[in-house]
């Protein structure tokens, strides 16, 4: 049963936007080598990049990183700048190992249930790592471009905005795909995706690297991560006005952490 609430909202019907609005920037991940439009948070050091084939139809490649508590903690993003209506993908750590899941968010103030559906993620296991401060989730989103999940092929063509989630706190059951999700105490926002600058001629050698296709389920895949990946501090929830740009690890616009 989901617990509700009462106090704080675990996903917020509405986020909060910004009067500058947070924009990706070209970021190839050394471990991989794909090169992904990445936004990144200076102060949460959340990081969610992306990248399109030249003619996007159904699949994109995305790829989540984030510090974690001594507890756990786990993020997520929406295909839309909002968390109530798109398609969410939520992953944290089991273990040595990163669980993902599919969520689907009609009310702001319960955790979201699994989503089910034809969409499915096949994880890279070369660029997902988890060690005792950060995780890093890379993946192959199949069935995943669709205007009723979230951006549709169409939107490639320009700019997109989305949305993510961070929470310190673990999860009630790490291996349980259904588990109830914490709120999002570290901050959420949302963000510019840069679509049309994130097609690449590559994208099928990268596709590749996440071997063979999973079957759909529409909920949730497990994958034992590789020594390496990101290694990122300790969050801060604290406001960010300043842009970080100052090298690979800043990789795109800082973020502004809304606590509820």
């Amino acid at each position: 049963m989901i617990t509700l609430f009462s106090t704080t909202l675990l996903f917020s019907l509405h986020i909060v936007t910004l009067s500058n609005a947070q924009t990706t920037a070209p970021f190839t991940d050394i471990v991989t080598g794909i090169q992904f439009q990445r936004f990144f948070g200076a102060k949460t050091q959340f990081a969610f990049g992306i990248a399109l084939p030249e003619n996007p139809t159904t699949d994109f490649i995305g790829q989540m990183t984030f510090p974690l508590t001594a507890a756990g903690g786990w993020g997520g993003i929406a295909l839309a700048d909002d968390m109530v209506g798109p398609l969410l993908l939520a992953a944290w750590p089991n273990g040595n190992a990163v669980e993902s899941s599919f969520r689907l968010a009609s009310t702001e103030d319960a955790s979201p249930p699994v989503a089910n559906g034809n969409f499915s993620v096949a994880p890279i296991p070369s660029g997902t790592s988890v060690n005792a401060s950060s995780m890093s989730f890379t993946f192959l989103c199949q069935n995943c471009i669709d205007s009723k999940l979230g951006f549709a092929a169409g939107n490639t063509l320009g700019t997109f905005g989305m949305a993510w989630a961070l929470a310190g706190k673990p999860v009630s059951n790490p291996a349980d795909a259904a588990t109830e999700l914490s709120f999002h105490d570290k901050g959420f926002d949302e963000f510019d995706a840069q679509l049309n600058a994130a097609r690449s001629p590559l994208f099928g050698e990268w596709a590749q690297l996440a071997g063979a296709s999973i079957v759909s389920n529409g909920s949730t895949t497990a994958v034992t991560p590789v020594t390496g990946g990101f290694a990122g501090g300790e969050a801060d929830d604290d406001d960010d006005d300043d842009d970080d740009d100052s090298g690979e690890a800043a990789g795109a616009d800082s973020d502004s952490d809304d606590d509820d």
